[in-house]
């Protein structure tokens, strides 16, 4: 691997995307470096059927060099750190 640093390495991103086009357009930030980090409901909460299972090929490729957090968005404390987050992003997909 080497050490220069890749053209989007500067930006911070908030993935909120869940279906194939979003992901797909966040992957390519994350590919050319950008700190991704992809929020997603708790497991609990995540009723999201269009995608494969987490540890499946497809959403580890779809989701290759993003870090994740789960948050509820629904409570003044998930949205507080969402907030938090957002307040420091360049940008939020």
């Amino acid at each position: 691997m080497t050490s220069a640093r890749l053209p989007l390495s500067k930006l911070f991103v908030l993935d909120l995307t869940h279906a194939r086009a979003g992901p797909t357009a966040v992957r390519q930030l994350a590919d050319w470096g950008a700190d991704v980090i992809k929020v997603e409901p708790p497991e609990e909460l995540n009723r999201n059927t269009l995608g494969d299972a987490r540890h499946g090929f497809d959403f580890q490729n779809l989701h290759r060099n993003k870090r994740s957090l789960a948050l509820n968005l629904k409570t003044e404390e998930g949205k507080a750190i969402f907030l938090k987050l957002a307040a420091k992003a360049d940008v939020i997909v």
